[in-house]
């Protein structure tokens, strides 16, 4: 469902030439979806009543864009608002492939420093022929040592935990 009135809304923002400007209203819109669960209740639910539902959209709509603000009041008019994560999600998608953008997990067992940030971003933009990569990084003793690198749905384990159990399954093999 989001998917389709995210691709709608794109489009018109292309047209518009306010990409950017509803990339950061959907961002923020999303952001205080995911900090007030309660969002999704009340416009999932029938417990209150529609006038009420309409004050909370006018606030949810106040400091946006004004094609922003239309889709609003069009999903509000569908019964839709409680797809709005879910648009949110391809509405970004949607952008960061027009724009080659990926979002990548990092886990390590120590931070990293900056100039291996950096060093991981290029290799990362030259693997994967993007203009672009956000960090998001993890730090997770448990892995032991070495790093696991999620972009999308690739992972490349190089972690010590995964070394170890990719032997010990090798040994379990050749003793059967």
């Amino acid at each position: 469902m989001g998917e389709r009135y995210s691709r709608a809304l794109y489009e018109v923002a292309v047209e518009q030439g306010s990409v950017k400007e509803n990339l950061k209203d959907l961002q923020d819109l999303k952001k205080i979806y995911l900090e007030n669960p309660s969002l999704n209740l009340l416009f999932a639910g029938r417990s209150v009543s529609r006038a009420e539902r309409a004050k909370v959209v006018e606030t949810l709509k106040s400091g946006l864009g004004e094609l922003m603000q239309d889709f609003l009041s069009m999903l509000f008019d569908r019964d839709r608002m409680n797809c709005l994560v879910e648009i949110a999600d391809a509405f970004i998608e949607r952008y960061d492939i027009d724009n080659g953008i990926v979002e990548v997990t990092v886990t390590t067992t120590v931070p990293l420093s900056s100039e291996q940030e950096d060093n991981l971003r290029s290799v990362i933009k030259e693997r994967f022929s993007v203009k672009q990569a956000n960090l998001t990084k993890v730090v997770d003793p448990s892995i032991i040592g070495g790093v696991i690198i999620r972009v999308g749905d690739q992972v490349i384990d190089g972690s010590v935990v995964k070394r170890f159990n990719d032997i010990k399954n090798m040994l379990l093999v050749k003793n059967k």
